[in-house]
């Protein structure tokens, strides 16, 4: 697996489905955000 295979999915996928990748990387950082709220208040 090198990078540009990467670089080219990533492409691929941004041209095809940009919604999709969106609301990925959104869903990423509400966990994200999440998580670190859970941490901070449980530790």
């Amino acid at each position: 697996m090198n990078i540009d295979f990467f670089k080219i999915f990533f492409k691929e996928l941004w041209n095809n489905q940009p919604n999709t990748v969106i609301g990925v990387g959104v869903a990423t950082l509400v966990f994200l955000g999440i998580y670190i709220t859970l941490l901070n208040k449980y530790k």
